[in-house]
């Protein structure tokens, strides 16, 4: 992942929310503040997670927009969102970390093997799961990217 995928300017840290799409739209916000995206994405963000879950597991959820969305996608960038108190993305699933994606064409296959890595990595996840700062939540996606 490439440290300009992924900024201070994109890394909230201890949040929490109400609901999964109060949550989503959060992380879709940070996109859009950094200039990934066009506004109608984070509305396609809630219309992924609607159709099939973002929640991929290991307290890990992972927004994006639909196909039909990709033209709103300005640059491919990510957002990490940590949540410690967790929210509900349906059936029990509780997130903690939110690592939201927005791609250009077939860029974001390397993004989803970057962030799958993290989240079957234990010693990462809570790395990420316990960060403090953003650069901590950088330095541990820098480690992955160098992979």
């Amino acid at each position: 992942m490439s440290g300009t995928m992924l900024t201070e300017k994109t890394i909230k840290l201890n949040a929490a929310f109400s609901t999964k799409e109060e949550a989503i739209r959060a992380c879709g916000e940070l996109l859009l503040q950094a200039g990934y995206i066009e506004p109608g994405y984070i509305d396609a963000m809630i219309q992924r997670d609607s159709i099939s879950t973002t929640y991929v597991g290991n307290g890990v959820a992972v927004p994006h927009g639909t196909e039909a969305a990709k033209p709103l996608v300005k640059k491919t960038g990510l957002a990490v969102v940590q949540v410690p108190g967790g929210v509900d993305f349906g059936k029990g699933r509780i997130a903690k970390l939110l690592i939201a994606v927005a791609a250009i064409g077939n860029e974001h296959i390397d993004l989803l093997t970057n962030i799958a890595q993290i989240c079957i990595d234990d010693a990462q996840l809570q790395k990420l799961l316990s960060a403090r700062t953003a650069k901590e939540i950088l330095d541990v996606v820098g480690t992955v990217e160098k992979r």
